[in-house]
């Protein structure tokens, strides 16, 4: 069976974060279940296509019987808690397109979603024969005009929910809340799981392991060694491209600087993760009070400056998907033979 990467994330999540004893990614009915409640969940079935048809024309089943719909559903992951008190169920579809979440166009990107929350309320509540619990979409990274208009929906299902007697939660992880929500709670919990069923916790393990270690470093030079660098005239010529490879060594001997500060908070950050991403770099340079050190009042255009070599820019040190951040591999090694003044 073929497990995504984002799927065994969530089914960690599920078993450390949620607390739930029994998880599973990939759910798919057998053939052989009973549907109860048959007539029921038709009568809701029509209710959801109804409701979404006159208020968004969304045609939310595509022309799909109840019983296909429900029969041929795949839920990425379900996790069951169970405690003296209750018990509490989650299903989560996660999806992960790396330029952005995207079926397609704003409206059938948003009409899918919904689909699916709704296909799943259905599958609960047929299979399991139970009206509570947490349906979950995630996404690490979705276009803000689309999570814009997909938040208060996740609210307007709830209320639907409960408008038709079920008493489903709809929640949406995307973006910040994926990062501080999903995202850190399992990576900080995860250096004490030892589980090779766990394929996210044991890839984050392994980058870990050798995280700054692919290939031996340069010696790192010091500052008089900088400082004769430096004076020596040059030979041959720098165009724009690479540029940061002869500025690297000033910034290192510069901490008041901002280029100075994000490379220093890169570092940090790498150390103590592993990994860096865009949203913890961001925020760690504008807390001030924790880290004075490397508060950058304007992260967002310095650390733009950092991305390109074009214009007035101060060169490319980084590269960037919108969520990992990592040192561009032409300045790789001039940045790692200065890593000691940048933490220093």
């Amino acid at each position: 069976m073929k497990i995504e990467m984002g799927e065994s994330l969530i089914y960690s999540w599920l078993r450390h974060e949620k607390q739930c004893q029994l998880a599973q990614t990939n759910w798919k009915a057998s053939p052989y279940w009973v549907l109860d409640s048959r007539g029921e969940l038709q009568s809701l079935y029509e209710k959801f296509a109804q409701y979404y048809q006159d208020k968004y024309q969304y045609d939310i089943f595509k022309g799909c019987s109840m019983e296909q719909l429900i029969k041929q559903a795949e839920i990425d992951a379900i996790g069951i808690s169970f405690s003296q008190s209750a018990q509490s169920i989650y299903a989560v579809d996660i999806a992960y397109h790396e330029a952005g979440l995207n079926y397609g166009d704003k409206s059938k990107t948003l009409t899918k979603i919904i689909q699916k929350c709704v296909r799943t309320a259905l599958c609960l509540y047929g299979f399991f024969s139970i009206a509570t619990g947490e349906i979950i979409f995630a996404s690490p990274k979705i276009n803000p005009a689309i999570e814009k208009e997909l938040s208060p929906m996740f609210v307007e299902l709830t209320d639907l929910f409960s408008q038709l007697g079920l008493e489903f939660t709809a929640t949406l992880y995307c973006n910040d809340t994926f990062l501080t929500g999903i995202m850190q709670p399992v990576l900080k919990k995860g250096t004490s799981i030892a589980d090779t069923s766990e394929l996210f916790l044991r890839s984050v393990q392994m980058y870990q392991m050798f995280a700054g270690k692919a290939a031996p470093a340069p010696a790192t030079a010091s500052k008089e060694q900088i400082v004769i660098a430096q004076s020596k005239p040059r030979t041959g010529s720098y165009t724009d491209e690479g540029k940061a490879i002869e500025r690297i060594p000033k910034w290192a001997l510069s901490p008041e600087q901002n280029n100075y500060k994000i490379i220093r908070a890169y570092y940090q950050l790498l150390n103590e993760r592993g990994l860096v991403t865009r949203p913890e770099l961001e925020a760690r340079c504008h807390d001030q009070s924790k880290h004075p050190d490397v508060y950058v009042r304007d992260f967002r255009g310095n650390f733009a400056s950092m991305k390109t070599d074009k214009g007035k820019s101060h060169g490319k040190v980084f590269t960037d998907d919108g969520y990992n951040v990592r040192v561009w591999s032409a300045v790789s090694q001039t940045l790692e033979q200065n890593r000691s003044l940048f933490l220093a």
